[in-house]
């Protein structure tokens, strides 16, 4: 997956990506039941192979009759990275009379929006949650795992699976993310009873690298959790083998689990791990089949946000399919707060959206090892013990 750490651009004029708009019936005036979508379709960070592939589900609902004979009008609008934009088309979908948003695939949506998703009762099946805001809102519930709960997960595997008892933390923290960090490390304290040897919260997004490598090496760590993306992690493992620190396990975030990053850094002789927001995308596993087809259909590349449209859309048809009578903003609201669980083979956990005042419903992740130049994945889930 690629990383959300990035500089949002300037406003870019819209673009509207508008899906099989067909006679049927809802809350819509023209008879469809609409729903919407924000994604980065222009600018710094594009995001369009979730909605493209969100998309293909919702055809494919269509082309076999729609929900209860009514067809799905997916409407996607493109915020271009830029703040300004996600509030705009945010308001715009709530004037289409959209009756819920799945698979949004914008970094801004959260912090921009989460007030008036609230305000306007319009629920979010995200694809990608990246922001604490994603986690912490009665409205969004996000598919994928999220930095949060993975940074728990890998130090799980770190100390349960790898039996590493040094282990040092050097995590880049973007503003109001600086609670959710925290708790995660903390979680894993609990869970684990040990303490880090070293955590560093304060890493910079630019400048020299070396310095956090000599900290862990001076501390005798085994095992270091680094959580950038590609623009610092090939620097940072590249120093790490100027240093002799082969013996080191060296784990990402999933921003790092991309094919670019393994042909970079695969042949510097180090044990490199990431984790993933799903099975694996680049597993060629029966979980991912009906993902592999829908992806390959939509003309979409298969990444790890693609997955996430994918979950995204699949969930809430299957939510969508649960409701009697008329199909509304009220009535998926319902339908979402009472649904029972849905259970997925690309997900550890399952999904569900529930009454609560937050949701992270997906609590799993599987990892993968860096060999030959190619992620190879690793063993099951490794789930995360929810708090009480």
């Amino acid at each position: 997956m690629r990383t959300a750490l990035v500089k949002v651009g300037g406003i870019v004029g819209a673009a509207v990506i508008a899906t099989s708009v067909v006679a049927g019936c809802g809350s819509s005036d023209d008879g469809t039941i609409k729903i919407g979508a924000i994604a980065g379709l222009t600018g710094n960070f594009i995001t369009e192979e979730v909605v493209k592939t969100a998309k293909r589900v919702f055809d494919d609902v269509n082309d076999a009759g729609g929900i209860n004979g009514k067809k799905i009008d997916f409407i996607v609008k493109d915020d271009a990275g830029n703040p300004q934009r996600t509030a705009q088309v945010a308001r715009e979908l709530a004037d289409d009379d959209v009756v819920a948003m799945a698979a949004s695939g914008s970094f801004t949506d959260c912090d921009v929006n989460d007030a008036f998703y609230r305000q306007q009762k319009i629920s979010s099946i995200m694809a990608v949650g990246a922001s604490a805001k994603c986690f912490q809102s009665p409205t969004i519930a996000p598919v994928n795992v999220g930095p949060f709960t993975l940074i728990t997960a890998e130090l799980l595997f770190a100390s349960q699976t790898l039996k590493n008892d040094k282990i040092c933390n050097f995590t880049v923290v973007l503003p109001g993310s600086e609670e959710a960090v925290n708790n995660a490390l903390a979680q894993w304290e609990k869970i684990s009873g040990k303490k880090l040897a070293v955590s560093d919260t304060t890493v910079q997004q630019s400048g020299d690298l070396t310095p956090y490598l000599l900290r862990a090496k001076q501390a005798g760590c085994d095992a270091i959790l680094f959580n950038p993306g590609e623009q610092l992690v090939v620097p940072f493992l590249k120093a790490a083998q100027t240093q002799g620190m082969t013996d080191v396990d060296f784990l990402l975030m999933a921003p790092a689990y991309t094919e670019s990053v393994a042909k970079a850094v695969g042949d510097l002789g180090l044990k490199v791990y990431a984790g993933s927001e799903f099975e694996p995308f680049t597993a060629d596993s029966d979980a991912n089949k009906g993902w592999k087809d829908a992806v390959t259909r939509a003309g979409a590349p298969a990444t790890a946000f693609s997955q996430g449209g994918y979950l995204a859309a699949v969930f809430l048809v299957d939510v969508l399919k649960s409701i009697k009578g008329d199909i509304t903003r009220e009535s998926v609201n319902e339908a979402l707060r009472t649904m029972r669980p849905i259970s997925n083979p690309m997900v550890g956990t399952p999904f569900t959206f529930g009454p609560g005042d937050r949701h992270a419903p997906n609590q799993a992740s599987k990892m993968v090892e860096l060999k030959d130049g190619k992620w190879v994945p690793l063993g099951d889930f490794i789930t995360v013990p929810t708090s009480s």
